[in-house]
């Protein structure tokens, strides 16, 4: 037997266990990614939720942009850190204090393709201070996806009490930005103990092929009962950050609309 394969975000619904309602997935890769599945497609006329669908033939709405994984690299290179330097340092540091936009490749949500990169709320020292801005390079990142999470929950009722994020991509692998999400999204972060889930999803969809189960509603209830993702640790949300980082994700979009909102017409 021959499994149909599909697209990478596709894959990895299945393999971070976005094969039921009410859970949600967030791709911390070189882009990032916000999905979930419906019963139905969605067809989202601002472009925010790309109509995407599943594997089993349901609905995946997905926000995708383009700068995510990247952000926090441009800031650790350009000061010769290694990963787990720039984190160490980055933890010492207060949340929500810069707002970086990081539209490096320009951006696809928003639909800013001329957008460029900037920091804000800089003060004597700062560049001084790695770990401040690679923070804030983490969180710009966190920002730009969560702006779909009510996107999706307008399109899909079910998702409106859901509670918990499954994280996977390289990023995920990160502790603090873990953290960093599950404060900012103020919701349990869930790490699948696989974050490669691309590639489990392509493998858990090929044993359901050999095992001849068919049909949308067959595949998830197999899935799920032989294959679920588990999961290999939980971020609980600290509710003392919920103001911090509200009023910093509205500074964050509050920047971007004022230097990008009107660059399709410039």
């Amino acid at each position: 037997p021959v499994a149909p394969g599909g697209g990478d975000n596709a894959m990895s619904a299945i393999g971070a266990g976005a094969v039921t309602q009410n859970r949600i997935v967030a791709s911390l890769g070189t882009s990032g990614t916000l999905f979930a599945k419906t019963q139905d497609p969605v067809l989202d006329p601002t472009g925010i939720i790309c109509p995407f669908l599943g594997a089993f033939g349901d609905g995946l709405p997905l926000l995708c942009t383009l700068n995510c994984g990247s952000i926090g690299e441009e800031i650790r290179k350009g000061y010769g850190l290694s990963r787990d330097e720039a984190t160490n340092l980055a933890r010492n540091e207060r949340p929500g204090s810069l707002t970086i936009l990081p539209y490096f490749l320009g951006e696809r949500t928003p639909n800013w393709p001329h957008a460029t990169a900037s920091i804000l709320g800089l003060k004597s020292g700062d560049f001084a201070k790695p770990g401040k801005l690679y923070r804030a390079a983490l969180e710009a990142a966190t920002f730009s996806i969560m702006d779909g999470l009510n996107s999706l929950k307008y399109f899909d009722p079910n998702l409106q009490n859901a509670d918990q994020i499954r994280l996977v991509g390289g990023g995920s692998k990160n502790v603090l930005w873990r953290k960093i999400v599950a404060d900012a999204f103020q919701m349990q972060v869930a790490i699948p103990t696989e974050a490669e889930s691309a590639a489990l999803g392509a493998a858990i969809q090929a044993a359901a092929t050999v095992a001849s189960i068919s049909g949308t509603d067959e595949l998830a209830s197999w899935v799920l009962q032989h294959h679920d993702a588990p999961v290999a640790s939980f971020v609980d949300p600290e509710p003392q950050f919920k103001s911090t980082y509200e009023d910093a994700f509205q500074r964050f979009k509050r920047a971007g609309h004022l230097l990008f909102a009107n660059d399709l017409e410039n």
